[in-house]
């Protein structure tokens, strides 16, 4: 039986183990709660008028990301950086997808 121990950002230590049934639920902290949701926040909120000024709101998107993630002020964990990225391949396989489907219907 393999014993995991995480620490999950403005919570306690959770102790998993390799036998459980699911992961145990933990509230986030309110930091964790204010960062995550003035991060969606901001990124549609820069996207929007980005995209009606000049029309180029996903590059308001990337320097939000590079302003809270890693390179900026670090407030986002690795972990949501990995979770995000793991989502922006996810969006750029459905895009491709998309793309084939119109192109083989047209």
């Amino acid at each position: 039986m393999q014993r995991l121990t995480a620490r999950l950002p403005g919570t306690t230590t959770v102790e998993a183990t390799g036998t459980a049934p699911s992961l145990p639920y933990h509230e986030p902290g309110i930091v964790t709660i204010l960062t995550l949701s003035s991060f969606l926040l901001l990124l549609n909120i820069i996207y929007y008028a980005l995209d009606r000024l000049v029309y180029c709101g996903l590059l308001g998107q990337v320097f939000i990301g590079i302003a809270w993630g890693t390179p900026g002020a670090e407030w986002l964990s690795i972990e949501v950086e990995e979770v995000i990225v793991q989502l922006g391949y996810l969006g750029l396989l459905l895009l491709v997808y998309e793309g084939n489907y119109i192109l083989c219907q047209s």
